[in-house]
């Protein structure tokens, strides 16, 4: 995904927006129809007020259109090691009184707000401490229900930062969690960092299977359509177009959440 067209940068960041073709389209004042063409790279930006306005919108600096891979920015070393000792921390003190459950989702949906906005830097600052008192929680539903996405957390972070050992071992951990854990939905939760991971270690074939395996096994729609573009991405990834967009169309028809379509309508334009 190094060097993507500036149509393709505009796709990935819409999608970090949570934003459809057609609500990011109504912020900009365009048709539905522009935006596609703009993202599959048929309209080229060739004027810098057009590029400022798409930057405005996703409520990014223009420069990060312009550079040539704008999520692999390198996070500090310090930051990143610090993640690395927390995922490595396996006893923890036991804490008195343990963490509170409910101040722990608020800090969790934080942290997924400053992932969806690209805050990487604050998110490097927050994950350790997020994860171990994660970790402190009671054994049991409450623990599980935050250990698994805050695991998928770590390694999405992780991935976006070109750490994709260490975000294939984050991935990995939430996985372990979930398949202990009595809610059978936390497992398709946790693959879909697996398979980002995955990809990011070029273990194409490995993350589609798994796309594929916890689709199946979703009773959630959203989840599924998630999971089955995520195997549509790696399928693309191997040169497989038509199995890719096999996939999306089987995603799409699963998928009843804004945020998946939004994922599936950016999946088309790299598949």
């Amino acid at each position: 995904m190094n060097e993507l067209p500036v149509g393709r940068r505009v796709a990935q960041w819409r999608v970090r927006r949570n934003l459809t073709q057609q609500q990011f389209a109504d912020r900009l004042g365009k048709s539905k129809s522009w935006v596609d063409k703009v993202e599959r790279g048929v309209r080229r930006l060739e004027r810098v007020s057009n590029l400022r306005e798409i930057a405005d919108a996703l409520r990014i600096d223009l420069e990060v259109l312009l550079v040539e891979s704008p999520d692999r920015s390198p996070a500090p070393v310090v930051d990143v090691e610090r993640l690395r000792a927390a995922l490595a921390r396996y006893h923890l003190p036991t804490a008195t009184p343990p963490p509170d459950p409910t101040r722990l989702r608020a800090r969790l949906e934080h942290a997924e707000q400053s992932y969806r906005h690209a805050r990487y830097p604050a998110l490097l600052a927050l994950l350790p401490d997020l994860m171990d008192d994660a970790r402190a929680v009671p054994a049991g539903p409450t623990a599980d229900a935050l250990l698994v996405p805050a695991y998928g957390l770590v390694a999405l972070t992780l991935v976006k930062l070109d750490r994709a050992e260490l975000a294939w071992l984050a991935a990995d951990r939430a996985i372990a969690v979930a398949r202990s854990a009595t809610d059978v939905r936390l497992t398709a939760i946790a693959t879909v960092p697996l398979v980002q991971a995955l990809r990011a270690v070029g273990r194409r074939r490995s993350a589609r299977d798994a796309a594929l395996v916890a689709a199946r096994r979703a009773d959630d729609p959203g989840l599924r359509g998630a999971l089955l573009s995520q195997a549509a991405l790696a399928a693309a990834a191997q040169g497989d177009g038509p199995a890719a967009r096999e996939l999306l169309d089987r995603a799409e028809r699963a998928g009843d959440k804004e945020i998946s379509r939004a994922a599936i309508e950016a999946a088309r334009v790299v598949a």
